[in-house]
């Protein structure tokens, strides 16, 4: 048995294999369509960017993820009694021109100085 990879685009580092029941694309392998070796090349012949791979080979390369998308932390610890806390605010680092002395904006840290013109590139 074969999976069929749409080669167009990756989500992530994650391959994208047809979707059971012509429901698209997916890279969750439980919802991947499988095709004898005959249907695969079949597709790959009509459409040279669906690339056939053997089930046992990418099966061998599986690892679970979990889909941020799919997590809601206020519903997920509802009633355990746990209370996030809120990240401190990250205090901008401050640059000055290593010629001038004047302030530089994180964009500008690695260009001419807007003051004095000076290059503060490392």
């Amino acid at each position: 048995m074969f999976y069929l990879q749409d080669s167009r685009q990756y989500v992530g580092n994650d391959m994208q294999f047809w979707c059971v029941e012509g429901r698209g694309y997916t890279t969750d392998l439980r919802l991947a369509a499988k095709f004898t070796q005959a249907e695969a090349i079949k597709h790959h012949q009509s459409r040279e960017t669906d690339i056939p791979w053997p089930v046992a080979y990418i099966d061998a390369r599986l690892r679970p993820v979990v889909d941020m998308q799919t997590c809601k932390r206020a519903e997920a610890l509802a009633g355990t009694g746990i209370v996030l806390i809120k990240p401190a605010l990250r205090r901008r680092e401050v640059s000055h021109c290593i010629h001038c002395g004047g302030y530089l904006s994180e964009r500008q840290q690695y260009t001419a100085c807007p003051k004095c013109g000076g290059d503060n590139a490392p």
